[in-house]
């Protein structure tokens, strides 16, 4: 039975636990109970992976110095390399 669980669950990049697993054997004609798929999994260590808790990244209220907005939003200027611009954008990585 083992031997049918482990692509499945491979199949589906390790999202999903035994209920799913069970249902996707049921339609795939296997005839196995819902328990033995259950059992066997937790034996061999086999489950969904889980989603990350949401990590805050940005603290607004702190006591450190903030920096002026001398630009005002105006970005259109007269003389080359006299204002530049940056964007900082946190992206959710599987980084830990």
């Amino acid at each position: 039975m083992l031997a049918h669980i482990k692509p499945i669950h491979a199949e589906v990049k390790a999202e999903c636990g035994w209920p799913r697993v069970w249902k996707e054997l049921l339609a795939r004609g296997i005839r196995v109970g819902r328990e033995r798929v259950r059992k066997l999994m937790a034996l061999h260590g086999i489950k969904a992976r889980t989603k990350r808790k949401f990590k805050a990244t940005t603290d607004s209220h702190h006591s450190l110095p903030v920096a002026s907005n001398l630009l005002g939003r105006r970005f259109a200027v007269s003389v080359l390399n006299r204002v530049r611009t940056s964007d900082v954008t946190y992206i959710a990585t599987d980084e830990h």
